[in-house]
């Protein structure tokens, strides 16, 4: 299941084998908490001009969920060096997600969590005892 894209002159292959569902969890999490919120913000903005206070917790939503689901991003890149400090470092900024993010930081949280989960508990699962 590896799909290769062209990027500048050079090909790329995403290796979607090669990933841990764990690591994969993450990434999904990250990534729905970045688009969700975006897709929000650009909704609230086309009802009409965020003034005000509005503005201020618009943005305050938009770069909060950004900056956390790219974060959860990175826990999954953390995870591929030291799978319990990874889940450990998802586990804690899920949580701060679910708890600040509104709607789509619930929605990443909850993914990153079972990501986080799974991660702990990879080395007690099938697919590790191979390795």
């Amino acid at each position: 299941m590896g799909n290769s894209y062209d990027t500048g002159g050079r090909r790329e292959k995403v290796d979607l084998e090669g990933k841990t569902p764990h690591e994969l969890l993450l990434k999904l999490g990250g990534a729905l908490a970045m688009l969700l919120s975006s897709v929000i913000t650009a909704i609230r903005w086309s009802q009409g001009p965020i003034t005000g206070s509005e503005l201020t917790k618009a943005m305050t939503f938009l770069v909060l969920n950004i900056v956390l689901g790219g974060s959860l991003w990175i826990a999954s890149v953390v995870m591929r060096r030291n799978v319990m400090n990874g889940a450990i470092v998802a586990a804690v900024v899920s949580v701060i997600l679910i708890w600040f993010g509104g709607d789509p930081g619930l929605i990443g949280g909850i993914v990153g969590i079972l990501g986080a989960i799974v991660g702990a508990a990879s080395p007690y699962l099938p697919w590790s005892r191979n390795k």
